[in-house]
């Protein structure tokens, strides 16, 4: 009985002892699948595998309370909402440090009311696509609602109103007073500006925690 056993050279290497030389001889159809399967694998690796070691912990202090930390992954989903909420408190009085003798305490709270339903919008907005099967994406938006519910909303809630409407009744007995010296006969002042100031840190710890995961 013939058996037939069939051998398939990949790569052959010999040396000729009389003079000095090396020869490689290889199957370059075989090799050429190999090189090509071990694309393939380059790129699963790239676009799925390597996600979940890309990982990043965002840790934010909020209004005083111990750290939120969530695991938020680098992909492109988390990498679009980041950039676009960081534009918003970049670009406004909100991951500014608050300059207590000259910002106008009127037109910070504009911003942050802007701000708080822009980001609001942004979250409403996100795809489908990019929350389905994406913990991690979740977590980046768990960690925004959080900031937004817990941080910005208390204060809004509690001093907002309260100091627009005191506001605008001595801004109109008073006109030959600046802003900022107007503001500081607020009663409730002292209070006031150190809530401003627990939110403005909560929001520069958010800012620089995103800065981190866009630049990776």
């Amino acid at each position: 009985m013939n058996t037939d056993n069939t051998t398939i050279e990949v790569i052959r290497l010999s040396i000729d002892s009389s003079k000095p030389a090396l020869t490689i001889e290889s199957n370059w159809y075989l090799m050429g699948v190999v090189f090509l399967l071990f694309l393939i694998l380059l790129f699963v690796w790239r676009k799925y595998l390597s996600q979940k070691f890309n990982i990043y912990d965002m840790e934010v202090e909020i209004s005083g309370s111990p750290k939120a930390s969530f695991k938020v992954q680098r992909n492109d989903e988390n990498l679009f909402i980041a950039n676009r909420i960081y534009i918003e408190l970049t670009t406004r009085k909100a991951a500014i440090p608050i300059d207590e003798e000259n910002d106008v305490i009127e037109e910070v709270y504009n911003s942050w009311y802007k701000l708080f339903g822009i980001i609001r919008d942004e979250i409403k907005t996100v795809p489908g696509r990019y929350l389905k099967s994406h913990d991690p994406t979740i977590a980046l938006i768990g960690l925004t609602t959080k900031i937004l519910n817990e941080g910005l909303r208390p204060h809004l809630t509690e001093h907002q109103a309260k100091f627009r409407r005191w506001y605008e009744q001595e801004k109109a007995k008073n006109e030959n007073i600046s802003p900022q010296e107007l503001q500081r006969r607020y009663p409730d002042y002292v209070n006031l500006i150190a809530s401003m100031k627990q939110v403005n840190q909560t929001l520069l710890q958010y800012s620089n925690e995103l800065n981190k995961l866009l630049r990776g």
